[in-house]
């Protein structure tokens, strides 16, 4: 029979570190007061004192510099309880999801979404998620794909929707949608009779493009420099509505998501035609962790989203 060798304890463990004195050493340095935390935390100051004074001796640092009229934390006690606040609040997405899975599902998704997304379906499918799950909270922060991705997989964001153009090696992609692009000219640009546009077209032309880490620009210069080509790129912008406005006003032209085109060339601002090229239709996509490491909500918000989109156009027309 082969023996098997003892477990290895866990560092925090071995330091004794417990929940009870990790709570009280955050309540005195939010309250900086050991007797203010003892108050907030129903216990008595002599147990906060000893509690912090004990872990303070296991680990060797001084976490607090003790003052006749309070505490304050020393720059090892700051990085400490920064830490914990992560610490906590993933101790609290674990709490959220136990309350999930007992009844009743509850929790919060940090979605991250790059711009093509906010401006197609995603605001209503979101409503129409919020109204079916009361208890789960929804929190979204519109940036490029890159830095959505990112964010899932340093842990910030829970779920990312970005373009299938920048698919990251280290999550997990779902397919969501399709997304048509289309070209904007102004009023009186000599390309306006025509239906469709090819990108060679628009190659003498000022360009108004998105910020230079976007997915779209580097979409369409990938497709310029395979050309052998440059664009003569006269503006980068962080939003569709200032790249709308230039182009208005004749600054240039510009290629959009076509959800982002359509619905504002209503008032005779610019003119928008088809891009008649194979890479005009791309991909949307949602990525995340592995599954089980997914909360219950964001696995909930992951099924909506993908319920009946899949495959779709988000364009308008």
């Amino acid at each position: 029979m082969t023996s098997r060798s003892p477990p290895v304890r866990a560092k925090w463990a071995r330091l004794g570190l417990d929940l009870v004195s990790l709570r009280l050493i955050v309540a005195a340095a939010e309250e900086q007061s050991f007797a203010a935390a003892a108050q907030r935390e129903n216990t008595s100051l002599s147990a906060v004192s000893r509690r912090v004074a004990e872990l303070e001796a296991r680990i060797g640092v001084l976490l607090f510099d003790r003052r006749d009229r309070g505490v304050s934390l020393t720059d090892a006690g700051k990085t400490f309880v920064s830490q914990l606040y992560d610490v906590f609040e993933r101790l609290d997405r674990m709490a959220l999801d136990l309350e999930a899975a007992r009844g009743g599902a509850r929790g919060l998704v940090r979605l991250h979404a790059h711009m093509s997304a906010t401006v197609g379906e995603l605001p209503a499918k979101l409503a129409a998620f919020t109204v079916a799950n009361p208890g789960i909270e929804v929190m979204i922060t519109e940036e490029t794909s890159a830095a959505a991705a990112h964010a899932v997989s340093v842990g910030t964001a829970d779920l990312a929707l970005i373009s299938g153009t920048l698919p990251p090696s280290d999550l997990s992609i779902i397919p969501w949608l399709e997304d048509e692009l289309v070209v904007i000219l102004p009023m009186d640009h000599a390309l306006g009779g025509r239906a469709s546009i090819r990108l060679e077209d628009l190659i003498g032309d000022p360009f108004i493009g998105m910020q230079r880490d976007s997915a779209l620009l580097s979409l369409y210069r990938q497709q310029v420099h395979a050309m052998g080509q440059q664009l003569n790129e006269r503006a980068h912008a962080t939003s569709f509505e200032s790249i709308r406005h230039m182009v208005s006003e004749g600054l240039g032209v510009a290629i959009l998501p076509a959800a982002a085109a359509y619905p504002h060339a209503d008032d005779n601002a610019f003119m928008v035609r088809k891009l008649d090229e194979s890479w005009a239709r791309r991909s949307l996509v949602l990525c995340a962790r592995e599954p089980e490491r997914r909360s219950a909500a964001t696995r909930l918000l992951i099924e909506h989203l993908v319920a009946g989109s899949a495959g779709q156009s988000s364009s308008s027309r």
